[in-house]
């Protein structure tokens, strides 16, 4: 039996809405955690306000899209921190994240933490000094950085400092404060936003690296996204739809 035209139109109009919504959200199956309602808020308390004024300063540069996709997987990887690898397991550890967010973009870097000394080139004239009188410590040179360069920072069960232990990418300065998205306990994913160098993070700052070419920072440019990786399970349950890079108005 033929279909009216009428009919056929929306099934045919059905069908394309469904392939659009699929290719829009990602659903898994239930996972073994939740978020807490503490950690939810400390991320609306810290790394909110943070994001929000990321969004609004957003041109679209290579750079601003690399950490824009670091700040996606904070909100729709719901990943745990584990060492063994993500997109099989939903588990992510500082250097595989860092090696994650710039392979979506065509850049092969390694997922040990220990050999970011070698990645990329030192950004010179950036360090982290104690405050004199005080226990704190400041970061200095932030002038220097530009958004995706790599902090390293001393192994902190290595008293001698004999290697780097930690690793986390630069997202730019907001409300005159240098942010840093990184592995951190106390928020829904793994990944949380970092914009203090008083205590741990100015004290075992080792130096930091840049990848990305000149041309990075600049909007307008061609950009090689892969897109992100979706893992073949969630570890922690996502509370709202997994929406794509590609249908948000940022990327993130």
């Amino acid at each position: 039996m033929k279909l009216k035209a009428k009919t056929k139109n929306r099934i045919i109009s059905f069908l394309m809405s469904l392939t659009l919504i699929l290719g829009m959200v990602v659903f898994c199956s239930p996972p073994a955690a939740a978020a807490t309602s503490a950690s939810i808020s400390a991320y609306n308390s810290q790394e909110k306000p943070i994001v929000d004024a990321l969004r609004v300063s957003y041109k679209g540069s290579l750079a601003e899209k690399l950490t824009g996709r670091a700040i996606w997987y904070m909100e729709y990887g719901f990943m745990k921190y584990g060492h063994t690898k993500y997109p099989t397991t939903g588990y992510i550890d500082c250097s595989n994240f860092v090696s994650l967010v710039y392979k979506d973009f065509g850049y092969s870097i390694t997922s040990a933490a220990k050999n970011y000394g070698q990645v990329g080139v030192k950004v010179e004239g950036v360090y982290s000094k104690k405050i004199p009188g005080s226990s704190k410590y400041t970061l200095v040179g932030v002038e220097k950085l530009k958004p995706g360069d790599i902090f390293t920072f001393w192994n902190s069960d290595a008293p001698a400092r004999t290697h780097i232990g930690h690793v986390a990418i630069y997202l730019g300065q907001v409300n005159g404060k240098p942010c840093i998205i990184n592995t951190v306990k106390g928020r829904p994913t793994a990944i949380g936003i970092v914009n203090s160098f008083s205590y741990w993070y100015g004290s075992a700052l080792i130096e930091v690296r840049r990848v990305l070419p000149s041309s990075a920072f600049v909007p307008g440019g061609t950009v090689n996204d892969r897109g992100p990786v979706i893992p073949a399970k969630y570890q922690i349950k996502p509370d709202k739809p997994i929406i794509l890079p590609k249908y948000l108005p940022t990327g993130f």
